[in-house]
């Protein structure tokens, strides 16, 4: 973050842009979550980092601790509180023991796939405005609607924790692809914010960008 004290840095046009258009999808009904609950999940993904319970024990196995403090009880199941907490606090301690028990808890696993694209586009948009030192942008109110329950066919078991898009370059992009809403979500909101994208000069080359967001990675226990 910019040192206490000092000015924002500007935002680019095009990403803040979009991640007040990711803010807005995030409030409108998705494949499997309601816009309420879509909202229940970003606010958690903000209140995460504070649970006493993970910070009292930051390095117990996600699965194997009491229960997270949930505030967002009442609103999300258990499954998709715990599933959060683990996302956001734990992603480099996630074990198939700790998904398979989500899924026992009667999360379905195209659920998990959407709640795990509003978590990242959540803490996209809001470590983006705070590293440039302005605060996250607040959440609006839920939009109505149903749930289109939309879930792509083109997927396959390929030995992973859930079924993989039959096709796609990148592993990530194979991941989110069993609910496409959820994929083009995470990546609407994270491309333009990936200093690679077409068009755009850098004082920097692609090697080195690379090398930078795999340090990053490493250091924050990436799990991708």
């Amino acid at each position: 973050m910019p040192p206490a004290g000092s000015q924002p840095l500007p935002m680019a046009a095009d990403a803040g842009a979009a991640h007040a258009a990711a803010v807005r999808a995030i409030a409108a009904p998705g494949a499997w979550w309601s816009g309420a609950d879509r909202l229940a999940i970003a606010a958690e993904t903000r209140a995460a980092p504070a649970c006493g319970r993970c910070l009292q024990d930051p390095m117990s196995r996600p699965g194997d601790a009491p229960a997270c403090e949930r505030s967002g009880a009442g609103v999300l199941p258990p499954a998709a509180v715990d599933a959060i907490h683990g996302i956001r606090n734990h992603s480099g301690r996630l074990t198939r023991g700790w998904f398979d028990r989500l899924i026992d808890m009667g999360l379905p696993v195209e659920a998990y796939v959407e709640l795990v694209a509003v978590v990242a586009s959540t803490v996209i948009v809001d470590t983006y405005a705070l590293g440039l030192g302005h605060p996250p942008p607040a959440l609006p109110r839920a939009v109505p609607g149903r749930r289109s329950l939309e879930r792509s066919s083109a997927v396959a078991d390929a030995g992973a924790w859930l079924p993989l898009a039959a096709e796609g370059r990148a592993h990530i992009l194979r991941s989110l692809g069993l609910v496409p809403p959820a994929s083009a979500l995470f990546f609407s909101t994270f491309e333009p914010c990936y200093y690679m994208r077409e068009g755009r000069a850098f004082a920097i080359a692609e090697p080195q960008v690379e090398l930078v967001a795999s340090r990053v990675s490493a250091v924050n226990e990436c799990f991708y």
